[in-house]
């Protein structure tokens, strides 16, 4: 007997139901033993146990039932994006593009890019997901999102592909009038006298930090985390401590309650980076999209890094 989509989305309700069968069959539509039935028939076609019983009950998923479920939701995706293909074809100017990205990338250097892209195309409805770079990434294979902008976490999920797209500089802030403005070049030991306000670790912004710290065997003060730019230049501008920020989320015609000084020698700049999944098929215009924010990628070098990779 083939597979029928109906078993695939089987597999992920009883996943996304905690493994209850009658809640998946209530997601489902149909009846606890319809359920069952169609797991029993899946795992029979493709000659493997998916799910772990503990008698009549499913309580996880096998090792094969993790790939399994990795392909489920995969098919899932593209059998959505087929669907959609009646209402993209008549036009390549038409359509939605999803792209994920971090606060930083979406408050600073996008905004540019958004205007220029909407110009082009006006028919085409841009939405943006904001979150950490894991969250993003995990669109990027679950199919929720079509381009991430973002640092790379660690592990990188298989199936993406990465383009690199700008580098990512950073600086200290302080408020005006801070005695670091005259203490000279600056050292890690320097700056661990100071409370610290930085990024919280699930952004590699907060991460390079804490590494370079523990690199040079110092012990920042770090009196708070926030995943958000704005939040924590506010709080250095109330004098509450200073930052290692983005070169890009700082402007001095803006930022006038702060100031800038050089850490380049201290912290390396990381690369933000175009991601997208390997068997995604992309639009015409997500290929613009990425070029707007990356010039040196052309629809044509994307392609070929995505064929490189699919050929491995």
């Amino acid at each position: 007997m083939p597979l029928t989509f109906q078993q695939l989305r089987c597999v992920r309700q009883v996943v996304e139901n905690g493994f209850s069968v009658s809640r998946a069959a209530e997601a489902l539509h149909t009846t606890q033993p319809g359920v069952s039935k169609m797991i029993r028939g899946l795992e029979k076609e493709i000659g493997v146990e998916v799910f772990v019983r503990s008698g009549n009950r499913l309580t996880g998923l096998t090792d094969a039932g993790r790939e399994a479920l990795v392909l489920c939701e995969r098919v899932l995706q593209d059998a959505r994006a087929l669907k959609r293909l009646r209402e993209e074809v008549p036009s390549d100017s038409e359509g939605t593009l999803r792209v994920g990205t971090t606060h930083v990338h979406a408050r600073y250097s996008l905004i540019g890019v958004t205007r220029r892209f909407l110009a082009v195309y006006p028919k085409v409805k841009l939405e943006f997901t904001v979150g950490s770079p894991a969250q993003i990434l995990a669109g990027v294979m679950g199919g929720t999102i079509d381009i991430a902008l973002c640092t790379l976490p660690d592990p990188v999920p298989k199936g993406v592909v990465s383009v690199d797209a700008y580098d990512i500089e950073r600086c200290l802030i302080v408020p005006p009038r801070h005695p670091l403005l005259k203490a000279g070049k600056l050292t890690m030991e320097k700056l661990a006298r100071w409370p610290l306000i930085t990024y919280d670790s699930s952004y590699t912004s907060g991460s390079v930090v804490q590494r370079e710290f523990q690199r040079c065997g110092v012990t920042p003060w770090v009196v708070m985390r926030a995943m958000d730019a704005s939040i924590i230049k506010a709080y250095v501008a109330a004098g509450m401590g200073v930052a290692v920020l983005q070169k890009m989320a700082f402007d001095p015609a803006v930022d006038k309650d702060l100031r800038a000084l050089p850490v380049d020698h201290l912290f390396p700049a990381s690369s933000a980076m175009i991601s997208l999944r390997r068997d995604h098929l992309l639009k015409p215009f997500a290929f613009d999209f990425i070029h707007m924010v990356a010039p040196k990628w052309s629809r044509k070098a994307i392609e070929a890094r995505m064929a490189t990779t699919l050929s491995r």
